[in-house]
């Protein structure tokens, strides 16, 4: 068997190595699994966000604290200056009273921010216990599933192993370079090969052109369809 038919050989044992594979991930069950899995992923994102959000929050509302208690002094210093020597001219007094204003609006504006900052942050802690429960029961049915998956899919996997293993015995002796060329197709379209009959690849029906066609005849080398991509072959006899 030269080295052409020995990989067509190989390619019927592995594309049905595939197709149970291909029933493995189709099962109704394995989809739940991802949708369940999925789900508790994005509910573990926002955990973290909500965790990030709070820690973002509680280090604002600690650096407008400071800045609150700083312009609070800074009142205090104003008024204490205007017991201690009061304005005496109408320009002066006004000066201070728009440095008094200025230190109220100040803090007013710093309050606002800090309200605002706790009630977002009491928003985001809301959420924590929905998410908390969502996750523990979800990762409690994800479990369930896969536990039936696992035994859903025992015989498959058996199958599937059983029939790798028979694949492999058919790729034995086959050339690294050949192996290499037919799994970079099979990466592109599945299955790999193509017969070639009245000068047309039975992959994708097309007519293949005659230098094509003479180096397949000839044995010159992998041939791949140009229109599919296909390693292209003829059966002799």
């Amino acid at each position: 068997m030269d080295q052409m038919e020995q990989l067509w050989a190989y390619m019927q044992e592995d594309i049905k190595a595939d197709k149970i594979a291909q029933q493995i991930r189709r099962s109704a069950l394995r989809q739940k699994l991802e949708k369940t899995r999925d789900f508790i992923l994005r509910q573990q994102n926002e955990y973290k966000n909500i965790e990030e959000q709070v820690a973002v929050s509680i280090d604002r509302a600690d650096v407008i604290s400071d800045a609150i208690r700083h312009a609070e002094e800074q009142l205090q210093a104003i008024q204490q200056r205007f017991d201690e020597n009061p304005p005496d001219t109408q320009e002066a007094a006004h000066a201070m009273v728009d440095e008094l204003e200025k230190c109220r609006r100040t803090i007013q504006s710093y309050e606002k921010e800090i309200r605002e900052i706790h009630k977002s942050s009491n928003l985001y802690v809301s959420k924590v216990p929905s998410i908390t429960q969502n996750i523990v029961q979800r990762k409690a049915e994800f479990d369930t599933m896969k536990a039936a998956y696992s035994k859903e899919t025992e015989s498959l996997k058996k199958e599937e192993e059983t029939q790798r293993a028979l694949a492999a015995e058919k790729a034995v002796g086959i050339s690294p370079e050949l192996m290499e060329a037919y799994n970079a197709v099979k990466r592109q379209i599945s299955p790999p090969m193509a017969l070639l009959h009245g000068g047309m690849c039975t992959g994708c029906n097309t007519t293949q052109p005659n230098a094509a066609l003479r180096r397949i005849e000839q044995g010159e080398g992998i041939v791949e369809c140009e229109t599919c991509g296909r390693i292209l072959m003829m059966r002799k006899g």
